[in-house]
């Protein structure tokens, strides 16, 4: 199972997606290390990463990096070991499905205001788009952290799940974010 495909079970914890898995398929290299991004072990990333500090900068056959895997738990601590040792903000998921997305898209996804204040600190463009989807004419339909925020908005419920996408809004735009998507007239 690709760790692509992760982002799809957000519901599952990480080793429960892993024991679905085909073993059949090959292995991850580094899987131990991806796992610990997603799953926000701190203590076995902080020991793969002694053993072995070119992790820093490695990336999943997938192209994702362990800054994307971060927002899966909410693992500032490990986001923030990252970005301290050099790791690049703007990273972007080289994944045929991936979006062409970084770090700070997968973290507004899930509401995760600390990494992306740690994110925008450390460098991580704002405004810097990403594919929505398909056009009806063909090509990608280009977005930002801004636009992904408002829709997300919009169809929340649950007070506690917006107020946490709220201070994520926030820090966004305390940090200049702007739409790229027109803004749809009011009907």
């Amino acid at each position: 199972m690709m760790l692509g495909m992760i982002v799809a079970h957000r519901s599952l914890p990480i080793r429960e997606v892993v024991a679905d898995a085909d073993p059949s398929e090959p292995r991850e290299e580094n899987s131990d290390y991806f796992f610990a991004c997603s799953g926000a072990d701190f203590s076995m990333f902080k020991t793969l990463v002694e053993k072995d500090p070119s992790l820093v900068h490695k990336t999943t056959t997938s192209g994702e990096h362990c800054l994307h895997l971060c927002a899966l738990e909410g693992a500032t601590d490990i986001a923030q070991f990252l970005l301290d040792a050099g790791a690049d903000p703007n990273i972007r998921s080289t994944w045929a499905q991936g979006l062409r997305m970084h770090p700070l898209s997968w973290s507004t996804f899930y509401g995760r205001h600390e990494i992306i204040e740690l994110l925008l600190k450390h460098g991580a463009d704002v405004n810097a788009d990403f594919d929505l989807g398909k056009q009806d004419a063909g090509g990608a339909k280009k977005g930002t952290v801004l636009d992904v925020i408002e829709q997300i908005l919009i169809g929340i419920k649950d007070e506690g799940e917006k107020d946490r996408f709220l201070k994520t809004r926030n820090v966004l735009v305390k940090y200049g974010a702007a739409r790229y998507a027109p803004v749809e007239q009011e009907l």
